[in-house]
């Protein structure tokens, strides 16, 4: 990875923990919203962002979360899992919202295992737990789609790459 992919992922690594930290107080548990989720968008534009959304959940999860280490390994594991799914399905024609559609649904879905880690650890409900964090990325990451598309007009996310 070169210094430009290097610096760009650090930068997405410390806007989502930036997020996360500003946001914490409903960025964990059964019912939450984290803001920082927006950032999983940026993957459509260029599979490298991985590297930094991942990092900066990691770092988030290890400074904010009250589960511990077991947030660092089902969040950060959710986190990985959804990217390399969609590594698969993101195809060249595919429209900045439908690319966007896609992650919101990749990432919903794989919400299952963070209900996992609410029913280890809290004991909370599965179901309960899958629905509320499902919707909680679905609301995140549908609300933040324009505003994606708009920075992506001013920044050119997938430049920033090259």
């Amino acid at each position: 990875m070169n210094i430009k992919k290097m610096v760009t992922n650090t930068i997405v690594a410390a806007l989502y923990v930036a997020l996360t930290g500003v946001f914490s107080f409903m960025s964990f548990g059964a019912i939450q919203f984290r803001v920082s989720e927006m950032l999983n968008h940026l993957v459509f534009y260029n599979k490298n962002y991985k590297y930094g959304v991942l990092l900066g959940v990691f770092i988030a999860n290890l400074f904010f979360s009250t589960l511990g280490p077991w947030d660092l390994i089902f969040g950060f594991g959710q986190t990985l899992i959804s990217f390399l799914i969609l590594e698969r399905l993101f195809k060249p024609e595919d429209s900045e919202t439908k690319g966007m559609m896609k992650t919101t649904l990749v990432f919903c879905l794989t919400m299952v295992f963070v209900a996992a880690e609410l029913y280890l650890v809290l004991k909370l409900p599965f179901i309960f737990s899958f629905v509320t964090a499902a919707f909680g990325e679905a609301v995140v990451l549908i609300v933040s789609m324009p505003l994606m598309k708009y920075l992506n007009k001013l920044i050119g996310f997938a430049g920033k790459m090259a």
